[in-house]
């Protein structure tokens, strides 16, 4: 079945994650995507090593996973954007392309007479993804960002961790990914505009607006009440105490989405507390899942007398609200990762048969279980040069001239 992108063409003038990741979305659902990279030392990304994180003991030492994670089944094309040469390329790609996106900071393709303004003049049906920082509006809008500002900026940041911590960043790079599925997730809407309108126009997301929609109902909260909430400890800012948690077990943790009334009387059962089920400040739905101080200390004593497995069968079958808490080489064994498609199968050039992360979307029904290796440097600047139209003699004055 073909995906529901297949023939849409997109040039990516990115690096690191957010623009990236939004490319890589795009070519999951079906999207032929061309990167741009600097001439010389390509995207950032590519230096990124196992060995400079993990040491003498990590395994394929100069294979860049981070590089793998963003660009996996794209193709490369190397160009010197500070030539004029280079410029014309872009632009006569345009032309045969359906969408362009970037994350370079706002403005950078304008004063380089690639923005959407000078594009659409080329190809009037291109549309013109633009990831940043801050938004396309505003005081802030071309001050240079990370993900942990946007954390820090949005108010995340100031949620997260026990009450008496520093302000604690998510232990992944949550805004530069949710940032770039928000600019895939516009580009689309675009795309399905034009098939009405026959008009490109130009798309912006940002790492910063998106973690603010990502915490709608705690800002609104906020908002509504007058009431700023407390940190959200080892829960959540709403759920702080209680059975919203997870808690050490005999080897390992599990965690607990809260335990609401039809499923108290078995939850008991299955602890071996029934002395505490008509404990008024156990019993009541509200306390136990939302301040239930009590009941956590005691669940901290209970849950490490049996494994996560033993616990886990157990609660599975009385239909709560439980699971595991998994690092990560336990969740690249998880069979429900693999069949659904989240955890691929890549042969690698360098590093030989590896397992990485997939798309979490997958359309009719089949997901794909095995990923493309992502390209090399530059290995498909002349394949997408003779598709544009130029030639053998021209190709190489452009490489001679250090265009290419």
């Amino acid at each position: 079945m073909a995906k529901p992108l297949e023939g849409i063409k997109v040039l990516e003038i990115g690096q690191e994650i957010q623009g990236p990741f939004a490319a890589l979305f795009l070519a999951d659902l079906g999207a032929s995507v061309t990167k741009i990279e600097k001439r010389r030392t390509g995207d950032p990304s590519r230096w990124m090593f196992p060995k400079m994180i993990g040491g003498a003991e990590a395994k394929n030492p100069k294979v860049s996973h981070y590089f793998i994670a963003m660009n996996r089944g794209k193709r490369s094309v190397t160009l010197n954007l500070r030539k004029p040469e280079a410029i014309e390329i872009i632009k006569r790609l345009t032309a045969a392309y359906d969408v362009l996106l970037t994350n370079y900071r706002p403005g950078v393709l304008d004063r380089r007479g690639l923005g959407f303004e000078e594009l659409r003049k080329v190809n009037p049906r291109i549309i013109f993804g633009q990831a940043s920082s801050w938004g396309p509006k505003g005081p802030w809008t071309t001050r240079p960002s990370r993900d942990i500002l946007a954390q820090a900026a949005a108010g995340l940041m100031a949620k997260t961790g026990m009450p008496d911590d520093p302000p604690i960043p998510a232990g992944a790079f949550i805004a530069d990914h949710s940032g770039g599925l928000s600019l895939a997730a516009g580009i689309m809407a675009a795309l399905f505009a034009r098939e009405r309108t026959g008009q490109g126009q130009r798309v912006d997301a940002s790492i910063y607006g998106t973690l603010i929609a990502m915490q709608s109902l705690e800002i609104n909260y906020t908002s509504v009440s007058g009431l700023e909430t407390q940190r959200a400890a080892r829960g959540h800012q709403f759920m702080r105490g209680g059975m919203y948690s997870a808690f050490r077990t005999k080897d390992g943790y599990i965690c607990i989405a809260g335990v609401h009334d039809k499923l108290w009387h078995s939850f008991c059962r299955i602890t071996g507390i029934e002395h505490l089920e008509h404990d008024q400040e156990i019993s009541a739905n509200v306390v136990r899942n939302f301040q239930g101080y009590r009941i956590q200390k005691i669940m901290d004593e209970i849950f490490p007398t049996r494994t996560t497995r033993e616990w886990l069968d157990d609660f599975v079958k009385a239909d709560i609200l439980a699971t595991e808490v998994a690092d990560y080489k336990q969740l690249l064994q998880s069979e429900q990762a693999h069949v659904n498609g989240y955890l691929r199968h890549m042969d690698h050039p360098e590093a030989g048969p590896i397992t990485v992360v997939g798309c979490p979307v997958s359309v009719g029904g089949e997901p794909d279980l095995h990923a493309a290796p992502p390209p090399e440097l530059g290995q498909h600047t002349e394949e997408v040069l003779l598709e544009a139209g130029y030639g053998w003699e021209e190709i190489d004055k452009l490489r001679e001239s250090e265009v290419i």
